[in-house]
């Protein structure tokens, strides 16, 4: 099943992305020219993968029955150069109430979120202009 993701000029540097009928609107920051009407596509890849991770640590935590009360996931990248990219990534997820014994177990569940697998592999990007 092929995903699929459509982003329509809104003004500015801002665009409308639209996916399966959910609208996010995405912009550069006014030091690079836009007006900050959401965050950069940069920020909605590591919103993505703090949120796949997230709900890893979720459906984690229901199958344990753990509560889900403080589930947070942060992910991190840097921003690197030649070619400019962003590398580095890192998550770091809270699930309280993980006894020590699971913690292997819940690291290798969310590792294997959809998001952070991509981002692992190197995957080619094919580009076509109509």
């Amino acid at each position: 099943m092929a995903l699929q993701a459509v982003a329509t000029w809104k003004e500015g540097m801002a665009f409308t992305v639209e996916i399966r009928g959910h609208r996010l609107e995405s912009d550069l920051s006014p030091d690079k020219g836009g007006k900050d009407l959401g965050p950069t596509p940069p920020e909605i890849l590591l919103g993505a993968l703090a949120a796949c991770s997230g709900i890893y640590a979720k459906m984690f935590a229901d199958r344990e029955g753990l509560p889900a009360d403080g589930i947070r996931a942060v992910a991190q990248a840097e921003a690197l150069q030649s070619p400019m990219r962003l590398g580095n990534f890192s998550v770091r997820v809270r699930i309280p109430g993980l006894p020590r014994e699971k913690r292997d177990k819940a690291k290798a569940f969310v590792e294997s979120c959809l998001v952070g697998q991509t981002l692992k592999v190197a995957n080619a990007v094919s580009l076509e202009l109509d």
